[in-house]
């Protein structure tokens, strides 16, 4: 199994290095017809094909065939560990390719920019995402500024906790109060400590000194600038709070997402667990037994994890066609829809303003869970997506998280992680 997975991996990255060989002009995309097919009643007519990993990608086709019964909207799903390969593949070969095509947070930066994407702002994307939350968008715009890529949610976060285990060693299930008990990291410290001695070492604050590395990352400046190695100061000043959660016991020592860290999410081992809003399949909800039981609060500064973004591809024969699904999907119309089936945090502005009052989630009550994420979400900067960005980033948390567990210094650490980053990206320039 290992083997098989490294030879995917390798074959990977070697059709990678191919495609953005052959992409580097970032090339002008086919803006296709002038206007989308329509049957005698002006009603859309056509078919499109849209190829993802995710799902809920199906139930999307779904609206858009019911609010358009002319179309029909085939959604091919694959393995998300053979998405990227299978993508590539059809996108260098030319066959078999989609419409639109998903592109995932963590590889949006390799493809952004290449000649496979449509030029969305020339085709008057941009109006209809003004109101988005701004990192959304950028994230979606190439390196020539135009929109090449849409995303219809936020993935924000923020501190999920049992509202029983919030009570007894906080004192409160508020989630106002405890947002301002966590407001800076200095307060999570000492609140830490408190809540580790008071219950003789069984329960911790947070699961991990690693939530500090998620929820500064993308707040920070890009990796790379004019291809030049960019640390940023503030990296040092979030490792030195790393390394002082550790050593006063404020972290369960919980890797994100792994067996222990969703046991204590349902158990209430860690007080305060820093959550995607759309990780709610984490809790065990079984029967309706978690609902009302949990709150969520704001983290010290707004942070996502994950996307799902859209792009049409460059050569398909229907691009108005393919247009027109993407201007749904950045509508209030299906968000809304997406928002009260899925509970996915919206990209709109509009829509979170819209539901900020009265939008409820069975976990939590009658608390107005879109308000934490929304103060913290909208305030981040808007950066667009590279294909260095993600790669670095990953090289950093492992370094750096070696080196909180072994008590190194940042220059240390820093060291070490700069040559992981030439040996990868010898063409960068670093200091």
């Amino acid at each position: 199994m290992k083997r098989n997975k490294l030879i995917g991996m390798l074959l990977s990255a070697i059709l990678l290095t191919g495609l953005l060989a052959g992409c580097s002009g970032g090339g002008e995309a086919s803006q296709g017809g002038s206007s989308p097919a329509k049957n005698e009643n002006g009603e859309l007519q056509g078919k499109l094909v849209i190829w993802t990993f995710f799902d809920q990608v199906q139930d999307m086709a779904d609206q858009f065939e019911a609010k358009h019964p002319g179309m029909t909207v085939e959604v091919k799903m694959f393995p998300g560990d053979q998405y990227q390969t299978k993508l590539l593949t059809a996108l260098q070969t030319g066959k078999d390719t989609p419409d639109i095509f998903d592109l995932e947070r963590g590889y949006i930066g390799k493809f952004i920019d290449s000649k496979f994407t449509t030029d969305l702002s020339a085709m008057g994307i941009d109006e209809l995402v003004k109101d988005n939350i701004p990192y959304v968008t950028e994230l979606g715009r190439g390196s020539d500024g135009k929109i090449r890529a849409v995303s219809d949610h936020s993935s924000p976060g923020g501190f999920w906790y049992l509202r029983e285990t919030a009570q007894e060693y906080l004192g409160t299930d508020d989630p106002d109060e405890i947002s301002g008990m966590v407001d800076s990291w200095d307060k999570i410290i000492q609140l830490g400590k408190q809540v580790y001695e008071a219950s003789g070492g069984k329960v911790h604050l947070i699961a991990n000194a690693g939530d500090v590395f998620d929820i500064a990352a993308y707040n920070l400046e890009p990796w790379v600038k004019d291809n030049k190695l960019n640390v940023d100061p503030q990296w040092q000043e979030y490792y030195e709070i790393q390394k002082e959660i550790r050593q006063n016991n404020v972290d369960a020592k919980l890797p994100f997402m792994s067996a222990g860290w969703g046991n204590a999410l349902n158990d209430g081992s860690v007080v305060l667990t820093s959550m995607p809003a759309w990780a709610g399949f984490m809790v065990d909800n079984k029967d309706g037994k978690a609902e009302g039981k949990y709150g969520v609060a704001k983290t010290p500064l707004g942070f996502y994890s994950g996307g799902t973004y859209r792009s049409i591809y460059s050569k398909s024969e229907n691009q108005e066609l393919a247009f027109e699904f993407i201007k749904y999907i950045a509508g209030s119309e299906w968000q809304q829809h997406n928002l009260e089936k899925t509970g996915n945090m919206p990209a709109s502005g509009k829509v979170y303003e819209d539901n900020l009052e009265q939008f409820k989630s069975p976990l939590f009550g009658d608390q107005n869970i879109l308000a934490p994420y929304y103060e913290t979400v909208k305030q981040m900067p808007g950066h667009t997506a590279d294909k260095y960005g993600e790669e670095i980033l990953s090289k950093w948390r492992k370094v750096a998280g070696e080196g909180v567990t072994n008590n190194r210094s940042y220059d240390e650490v820093l060291a070490d992680f700069i040559k992981e980053v030439k040996n990868s990206f010898p063409e960068l320039q670093i200091d």
